[in-house]
């Protein structure tokens, strides 16, 4: 079966990239003016980088795309050994894929409370990719800067802990201003990757 099979017709798609610099560390992004609620708030979500998949893409495509849109760098694929489903109860069960670049996972996930569409599930199809330069380009209506963790951050992701804390263990944030007394906490992509690890 093909990806794309084991997502419902007329559902609400987009693509996720479990980004990895070559020198090991992983790319997440912080939100740009368009996701910021609250000046005042004291958490902020992080996720991976992507978005919806536009009719007529194809799922690397869209990956692409985004990278290209979001950070201004060209990406390549990596292919997974595996490729899981991730339902919204956080369910796990692996599935059998055979697209050229298997996916990593295929994950459910719910509309926070908020966003236009509170409660919805929104599928995204988790791809691994790399990147040889740190991006240094933004598009500050999504992303205001990036955070880039090392894989134990990244699979301790569901703790929440300040960007100081983060900093401490060895995190590089790029280009935001958000303050480093911030709390942050994983969602989409990111989360995904803290359940299948």
């Amino acid at each position: 079966m093909k990806t794309l099979d084991y997502i419902s017709a007329n559902a609400e798609v987009g693509v996720g990239l479990e980004l990895r610099l070559r020198t090991g560390q992983y790319v997440f992004f912080l939100p740009g003016k368009r996701h910021m609620r609250d000046e005042a708030i004291n958490e902020v979500f992080y996720a991976g980088i992507g978005g919806h998949l536009e009719p007529g893409e194809d799922l690397l495509e869209c990956g692409k795309r985004e990278a290209q849109e979001e950070i201004g760098l060209s990406i390549e694929y990596e292919g997974s050994k595996s490729t899981v489903y991730i339902d919204s109860n956080k369910n796990i069960r692996t599935i059998e894929v055979d697209d050229s670049i298997k996916p990593l996972a295929i994950f459910e996930m719910i509309h926070p409370d908020g966003s236009p569409k509170p409660g919805g599930i929104y599928h995204i199809v988790v791809f691994k990719a790399l990147i040889d330069i740190e991006p240094h380009r933004f598009q500050f209506e999504e992303v205001s800067g990036l955070i880039l963790l090392n894989k134990e951050q990244m699979l301790n992701g569901n703790r929440r802990a300040t960007i100081q804390q983060l900093l401490d263990e060895g995190a590089k944030v790029i280009g935001s201003n958000i303050s480093m007394g911030t709390v942050i906490y994983p969602i989409g992509t990111a989360e995904a990757l803290t359940l299948i690890r």
